[in-house]
């Protein structure tokens, strides 16, 4: 069969669907009103490369600089670079380009997987803060104040702090404050803001890093702005950033043939932002008013609605209902034409955007209220709930974490001799890989890491129910050669 790849694309694009996940502009819905700079109806037109009067974005001195100069502006930030590898490449890039081999710095275990490999290639060491856990919903919540002060009693040589802010569930840090503690040591402040391009559109919202006066912060405009997938900006604040430095890493990390459909994608998203951004934020939220009023009148699952977290992430909490997350969102799809943006075992995220309607989220409401019925009218809730708590499968993940993984450092893993054995032998060995699901990318199991039975019971755990894992292939998984 030819075009496999563009025949599937076809197929979805004619269903129709509901979009609670990934790109902000659902499908370019965010655009139906207003246009989206002429860049669907002139794509390849569009698509251009650095020759005269396009710039070059590896030492922008024309339009791409004077492009970036009024994103930083409407963002109220110093300076505006933009990534067209995603905020992944702007992860690596801001960490990397402030350290050096050797150094250490603090940062919360749930961290996304490009952190761990930009501490692979730069040779850091990690200090880790462990998240704490909501007991209710069984996700990891924002990293405090007092969290990383006490890290940095431990630890009074890192160089600085990386938080993820908000986190994959929306829950925010004490950004502010942790800004205080580490202007007053002098050390930099990174903030993993992916996915919260958007935090600046309502005061209803968590702080955003920029206005929290981070030395640097990245953001995925494609997350939750109405831009294309892999747009992305990083933001530069104050006199402790070195931009040479940056640029270099920048370069390093990014194509040097940049897409300049993305960087218009970029300046699109900046432009809707700033023009139409905090009307459609207020109307999202008196959406998203309306549909958490309604869910309360629902038994078996619940919402997050821990004070002050990004409310436009909608976490569902299905444990009650004898539903894991995964089935909820197969039935949601299957029934509803609803695709969430993520499912675990206890529960599933509706990521929504100013590209999600009201009817959207009625519809959300509607499918939930019908698969509740359905449960009670087949008498199989206390059924499932009870199979599924003597599986164990709702462990908390993160909680499970050590500061420090047993083992040996992250970087020697990595690029030690390594084998692939079978889950069931890895037991006291030490991973030569992460292993990671994805979404939300954030590692299970680090490199280095000592295998414990805790572990291998919870990787058999996730074959059993087919959940893929990064890093697990046919039922085996890389750890290091022992000598």
């Amino acid at each position: 069969m030819s075009t496999p790849l563009i025949n599937t694309l076809e197929v979805l694009n004619k269903e129709n669907r509901i979009s609670f996940h990934t790109p902000g502009h659902k499908k370019g819905k965010a655009y139906e009103n207003t246009g989206d700079g002429g860049i669907r109806e002139n794509l390849y037109q569009y698509d251009t490369t650095e020759v005269f009067g396009t710039d070059q974005l590896q030492d922008p001195s024309g339009v791409l600089r004077e492009s970036q100069q009024w994103t930083a502006g409407v963002f109220k930030s110093s300076r505006a670079y933009y990534l067209i590898n995603g905020s992944s490449a702007g992860v690596l890039s801001m960490v990397l380009s402030q350290t050096k081999p050797k150094d250490e710095i603090l940062l919360p275990r749930d961290v996304h997987q490009s952190v761990i490999h930009a501490l692979i290639l730069g040779d850091l060491t990690p200090r880790f803060i462990q998240p704490g856990i909501d007991p209710l919903l069984n996700i990891p919540k924002g990293i405090t104040a007092q969290q990383v002060q006490e890290g940095l009693k431990k630890h009074p040589n890192c160089k600085g702090v990386l938080l993820t802010h908000p986190n994959y569930y929306g829950r925010g840090g004490e950004i502010r404050e942790i800004r205080r503690l580490t202007r007053k040591l002098g050390i930099i402040l990174w903030v993993d803001q992916a996915h919260g391009a958007h935090l600046g559109l309502h005061p209803e919202l968590p702080l955003s890093g920029i206005d929290a006066e981070a030395d640097l912060t990245v953001m995925s405009f494609h997350k939750t702005l109405p831009a294309m997938n892999q747009s992305a900006v990083l933001f530069a604040m104050g006199d402790r950033v070195d931009r040479d430095r940056l640029l270099e890493h920048l370069n390093i990390h990014q194509s040097s043939s940049p897409s300049y459909i993305l960087m218009a994608s970029i300046e699109q998203g900046t432009r809707y932002y700033s023009e139409e951004g905090k009307e459609k934020m207020g109307e999202l939220l008196e959406g998203i008013d309306k549909f958490e009023k309604k869910f309360q009148n629902l038994q078996l699952f619940q919402l997050d609605r821990a004070p002050g977290k990004d409310r436009t992430k909608i976490w569902i909490h299905t444990e009650n209902s004898g539903k894991t997350g995964s089935e909820v969102e197969t039935y949601l799809r299957e029934n509803h034409g609803i695709d969430m943006e993520l499912s675990m075992p206890q529960g599933l995220l509706a990521l929504t955007s100013m590209g999600n309607s009201k009817k959207d989220l009625e519809k959300l409401y509607l499918a939930f209220e019908e698969l509740e019925e359905t449960l009670y009218n087949k008498g199989k809730m206390e059924k499932f709930a009870g199979n599924l708590r003597k599986e164990g499968i709702f462990d908390r993940e993160v909680e499970r974490q050590q500061e420090e993984p047993s083992g040996i450092p992250i970087r020697t893993a990595f690029y030690s001799d390594k084998e692939r054995v079978s889950i069931n032998k890895s037991l006291n060995r030490r991973a030569g890989s992460a292993v990671t699901p994805y979404p939300p990318g954030i590692p299970l199991i680090l490199p280095g890491e000592v295998i414990s039975p805790r572990l291998r019971d919870k990787l058999l755990e996730y074959e059993k129910r087919n959940i893929k894992l990064i890093g697990i292939k046919e039922g085996k998984i890389m750890v290091v050669t022992e000598e």
